[in-house]
């Protein structure tokens, strides 16, 4: 397993992740926090911070961490905060991170931005091989997903097709 971040330092990471507050977060807080002390460690460029979040993910699965692991959660939430306005390189990193974690809730912001782009990425999404990026796409789009952001076209349109 080779190193990812050169320049890491454990450290400084381990203690910006557990300031007096972590212990009072809940766990959507948690993982926004994260993210945001994870971005002090990877480039500015987002294109290059995504890559190195693959490379990551894939030395996590080197030693041996499962999918779904707690040690995937936070990846997605970064891709939802920095990467929203680069909507092709976001994409790619979620179709891969999703089969690890779900991305369910970060891309829900995509879809408000990038309507009618993310709709026409779910329905490709919604036939890929891995049934994951499959969950992804219905579950991502769901109009009413609990404890997520709200999509309210969605839910319009959703109302008003039901009226026909």
């Amino acid at each position: 397993m080779g190193i990812t971040i050169p320049s890491f330092d454990k450290e400084a990471f381990t203690q910006l992740i557990f300031n007096d507050n972590f212990i009072h977060y809940e766990l959507k807080e948690r993982m926004t926090h994260t993210a945001k002390v994870l971005h002090h460690f990877l480039s500015d460029d987002f294109g290059e911070a995504a890559e190195t979040i693959k490379q990551l993910i894939d030395n996590l699965r080197l030693a041996g961490i499962k999918e779904e692991s707690i040690e995937f959660m936070f990846f997605p939430e970064y891709i939802s905060l920095y990467g929203i306005d680069d909507y092709k390189t976001s994409i790619l990193a979620f179709e891969f991170i999703t089969q690890f974690t779900s991305c369910e809730f970060a891309v829900r912001p995509y879809i408000v931005k990038y309507e009618d782009k993310m709709l026409a990425q779910m329905v490709l999404w919604s036939k890929h091989p891995s049934n994951k990026v499959r969950r992804l796409a219905s579950e991502g789009s769901r109009s009413r997903l609990p404890w997520a952001m709200a999509l309210p076209s969605l839910k319009k349109n959703l109302c008003l097709s039901s009226l026909f």
